[in-house]
């Protein structure tokens, strides 16, 4: 009973134990990067008075890839298949859309708020940006979104 629990044991607890810990510094760190990214993009859309893939609408485009860019941001997710979305997956600086897999780094959903005679008199857009527990050597596990919304802009 002198080596009730060997150097292996020992050893194994320790390695699970670093695993955690990376496990939940990983999760922290990419949680806070896409909610930072959610914020961005719901203050460029606010202060540009909303959202829309019109060719008017390309320097929001722009202010929205270069805040990606800024926090080396590059988690990807499916964007919810309802109507309204506008998935600005792949878009480069002139605008142009790249067909990819389906994945996009976020979704801008624009939903309109019915005032009191029943005439849609402003949108809110709801803005969901992906992140990932990105565990080294597992690699990927699980995606959350990170979910946000704008004020009421009038249309």
């Amino acid at each position: 009973m002198k080596e009730s629990i060997g150097g292996t044991q020992i050893f194994i607890v320790v390695i699970a134990l670093v695993l955690i810990f990376t496990a939940i510094m990983a999760f922290t760190i990419n949680h806070s990067n896409a909610f930072a990214v959610k914020d961005q993009i719901v203050s460029i859309i606010e202060s540009s008075g909303g959202f829309d893939m019109s060719a008017e609408n390309i320097e929001v485009i722009e202010q929205i890839v270069d805040a990606l860019q800024a926090n080396s941001y590059r988690q990807v997710g499916r964007c919810p298949e309802e109507e309204g979305n506008i998935d600005v997956e792949g878009y480069q600086r002139n605008g142009s859309k790249v067909i990819g897999d389906g994945k996009a780094s976020f979704c801008i959903v624009k939903i309109p708020s019915i005032g009191d005679r029943g005439a849609v008199t402003k949108y809110y857009y709801q803005v969901i940006v992906f992140y990932s527990l990105d565990i080294p050597i597992v690699n990927e596990l699980f995606n959350f979104k990170a979910v946000g919304e704008t004020k009421p802009l009038y249309s």
